[in-house]
């Protein structure tokens, strides 16, 4: 009888140790790609895992996954849906990132405030504090004649940047998530100064997502 006891408490906490520590394996394994509507994140998605960039695409309403695999490489990757409903249910599942690519369009300037702002909310996550997770940021459709480059943007974002953080240093947030330490820096805010953090123009119309494949893959 007590044998039986006892090999069913030794299954028990097999099982324990195995939900317990496999979900820890499973954390930071998730490359997601965020950004707004119409950043050509779902056409990302699909070139890289089908090879073709002609594929039709509309604007997602939930995630995207697959499983990007590279000689004995498999990465599971997700596109996020640009809507704010999902952009903070990303934030609260940020730990499971393992790294970031931020999608933007790079022929729309106004794409630059509400990317700003996402990545704002992101750097002020503590999940993103304690990890240090690596963000690409990549200015899609570089094909289009009037796209900014990656020296304009740079500058275009600090602004924004900075103007946030001036807006909330009025807001007291108490969120249990979040250490908002960029609102109380004295000096301005500069992209460069991150060292996560890299800038990259790229055209999946095109087919040139090398510098994607090299993050994604590294």
């Amino acid at each position: 009888m007590w044998e039986y006891i006892l090999i069913g408490s030794l299954i028990m906490i097999a099982i324990i140790y195995k939900v317990k520590f496999g979900k820890k394996k499973q954390e930071s394994s998730i490359v997601y790609i965020i950004g707004e509507k119409g950043a050509g994140k779902t056409s990302l998605l699909y070139y890289l895992s089908n090879r073709n960039n002609s594929t039709k695409t509309t604007s997602s309403v939930e995630p995207n996954e697959t499983i990007l695999v590279k000689k004995n490489l498999q990465v599971p990757i997700s596109d996020v849906p640009g809507t704010n409903y999902q952009k903070e249910q990303f934030l609260g599942k940020i730990s499971q990132a393992k790294k970031i690519i931020l999608m933007i369009d790079s022929s729309q300037i106004q794409q630059i405030h509400p990317s700003a702002e996402f990545l704002y909310n992101i750097l002020i996550q503590n999940d993103y504090l304690r990890k240090r997770i690596p963000i690409l940021i990549v200015l899609n459709k570089q094909d289009h004649p009037k796209s900014f480059k990656a020296p304009d943007f740079e500058q275009l974002l600090n602004k924004q940047i900075e103007s946030i953080k001036k807006s909330r240093k009025a807001i007291q947030e108490s969120r249990e998530n979040i250490t908002d330490k960029i609102k109380y820096q004295e000096n301005q805010f500069e992209i460069s100064e991150q060292r996560d953090i890299k800038i990259v123009e790229q055209s999946v119309i095109n087919e040139d997502v090398q510098e994607i494949e090299n993050f994604i893959f590294k």
